[in-house]
């Protein structure tokens, strides 16, 4: 009988991939096409709202918060670095005077509210590192390493013009929002928070939002390249600081991969270069 071989097989199922599995498989049997066809137009909603919906939400959002509100939200995430473990700056008074100049002139030509824009010197330690982070509202941190890292205050008009990119376009506030997005979708579709499903919901959150991230990345070098045209100082800046910190990591360049929040050193620099 047909019958009786179906049910051998699913018992042989049920054996080798345990009784908990193999209840998935018990309750696809009984699935209908209406029921199939819900499930795949679920999926699709879905999908199209990690896609569109949710990077949409996530800046109408950020266009709608009061700047004074985003000023108090890069007050807030700076006051958490420091307590994290940045450390006052240890660089001379004439290098941040220098660097400060530098940063005045690109903020000047800058299209972002005036007076918004403000440099801060930290020793990044194992928290940052050499790097430089814009926080929403307009705060933008230059570690010590950074600098060690520069020939000279010049050297930096790169880095700083990409940051002031971050600033332009909201980029903070944005990720905050489609970040706010994610995490209701994740639990949205996997229900219990406490369950195995949910961290596997907030890992595909993650990794969702370091494609956001490297959009932003490249939205912030293109911006760089213009800011410093429109200062009239080097596009190239930017691509030779970026070498540098590539250099200087403990990865070899160009092993980045889908992990990393940015796009590959070399795809940067390339674009950078060309102009774009």
């Amino acid at each position: 009988d047909e019958r009786l071989v179906d049910n051998d097989q699913v018992d042989l199922l049920e054996k080798t991939l345990g009784r908990r599995r193999s209840t998935l498989v018990h309750r696809l049997e009984y699935l209908r096409a209406p029921g199939l066809m819900i499930a795949v137009a679920i999926t699709v909603m879905i999908l199209l709202s990690l896609r569109w919906a949710i990077p949409w939400a996530g800046d109408a959002a950020a266009r709608l918060l009061p700047r004074s509100a985003e000023t108090h939200i890069g007050a807030s995430a700076m006051e958490s670095l420091d307590s994290l473990g940045l450390q006052p700056t240890q660089l001379p008074v004439a290098t941040r005077q220098a660097i400060q100049a530098v940063f005045d002139d690109l903020a000047a030509q800058a299209d972002v509210p005036g007076g918004s824009l403000r440099l801060v010197f930290r020793l990044g330690g194992k928290t940052l590192g050499a790097n430089a982070l814009a926080l929403p509202g307009g705060l933008v941190i230059v570690t010590d390493e950074l600098v060690a890292l520069a020939e000279t205050p010049d050297d930096l008009a790169g880095v700083l013009a990409h940051e002031i990119g971050h600033v332009q376009h909201r980029h903070g506030l944005r990720r905050l929002g489609r970040l706010a997005g994610l995490s209701a979708v994740a639990v949205l579709v996997t229900g219990d928070i406490s369950s195995l499903s949910h961290d596997i919901g907030l890992l595909g959150a993650g990794l969702m939002d370091l494609s956001y991230s490297r959009d932003f990345e490249r939205e912030a070098d293109a911006s760089a390249v213009a800011l410093l045209r429109k200062a009239n100082r080097d596009p190239t800046l930017l691509a030779v600081m970026l070498q540098r910190l590539s250099e200087r990591a403990d990865k070899p360049p160009g092993t980045h991969g889908w992990q990393s929040r940015h796009p590959s050193t070399e795809e940067r620099i390339q674009s950078i270069r060309e102009g774009r």
